[in-house]
């Protein structure tokens, strides 16, 4: 494993922002539509995609507290 807490955590912190960006920028196409007729298709593969760098940042907060728990 190997990985310090440290860069656990900034890993941790790139994946929730990226995913809530995406969530926002979803979130965004699909009340505002500023790309007419494709905006709320666009909105939803980028709002089911967001889930993706969240995901990732929940399995890191598990091997974190995993980590934190085991005191290594």
């Amino acid at each position: 494993m190997g990985e310090s807490l440290e860069s656990l955590q900034k890993l941790h912190k790139k994946f929730l922002s990226a995913g809530l960006v995406l969530l926002l920028l979803g979130f965004a196409l699909l009340i505002f539509k500023p790309i007419g007729r494709a905006s709320p298709y666009v909105g939803l593969v980028i709002f089911a995609l967001a889930f993706i760098p969240l995901e990732l940042a929940k399995r890191t907060a598990r091997k974190m507290a995993i980590i934190a728990l085991r005191g290594e």
